[in-house]
């Protein structure tokens, strides 16, 4: 499976989760595809927003921060209603409303309705252990069903798992480097340019004294 049909495979559950917490309950293939590809774009704008507020506030650690994350989202519209920056100076208050409306959906009933049906929070009459308040996420369940040795084997080094370990590549011939391989073949282009078109060098060679030519 190639990266965009993977990363769009697994946008789709999410998608279906927050529909149905919307109290959808059926519609076409070709509604979550589109909804998927705007999510995806979205998310991409947030992504890539962020990131430029990093690379220009902090250039010498450009990894995103809150504020970064923050301005992103103001970038993309999502926090509304919200004044400008010459108005909240008119005024001499800081717009919040905002910020405070995102947060309050992000702790609200809608927010925890998500959370439930996508199985982090239990469900009304489940039998719940004390000591695992929270469900596993579908992925993480799905992981698991398809893997008995655990993420650490079968998933490691791909997107659904953990880093694996560097080795270094092996090339076949003795070069001991990806570098190693592609110096040599840069000092062996002199010898092809000799070359004609049947392959056969119109170099000296010292095939007549019994040495083989070294290539």
């Amino acid at each position: 499976m190639s990266g965009p049909n993977l990363h769009n495979a697994l946008l789709r559950p999410p998608i279906i989760q927050i529909l149905r917490a919307a109290g959808f309950h059926a519609t076409r293939p070709s509604v979550i595809d589109t909804l998927a590809d705007l999510t995806a774009r979205y998310v991409m704008i947030l992504a890539s927003s962020a990131t430029t507020h990093a690379a220009n506030a902090h250039p010498n650690n450009p990894v995103p921060t809150l504020e970064d994350i923050y301005q992103a989202l103001q970038d993309a519209g999502a926090l509304r209603p919200q004044l400008r920056e010459w108005e909240e100076d008119w005024h001499g208050d800081e717009d919040m409303r905002g910020l405070e409306g995102f947060l309050g959906w992000f702790t609200g009933p809608a927010n925890r309705e998500i959370r439930r049906i996508a199985g982090f929070l239990p469900s009304e009459g489940d039998v719940v252990d004390t000591d695992f308040l929270e469900k596993e996420d579908y992925l993480t369940v799905l992981k698991k069903k398809h893997s008995k040795t655990g993420e650490e084997s079968r998933y490691a080094g791909t997107i659904l798992g953990k880093n694996a370990e560097e080795h270094p590549i092996v090339i076949e011939g003795g070069a001991p480097s990806i570098q190693e391989w592609g110096t040599q073949v840069r000092s062996r282009a002199p010898y092809f340019a000799e070359s004609d078109s049947s392959g056969v060098s119109s170099a000296p060679s010292n095939l007549s004294d019994g040495e083989g030519m070294d290539v």
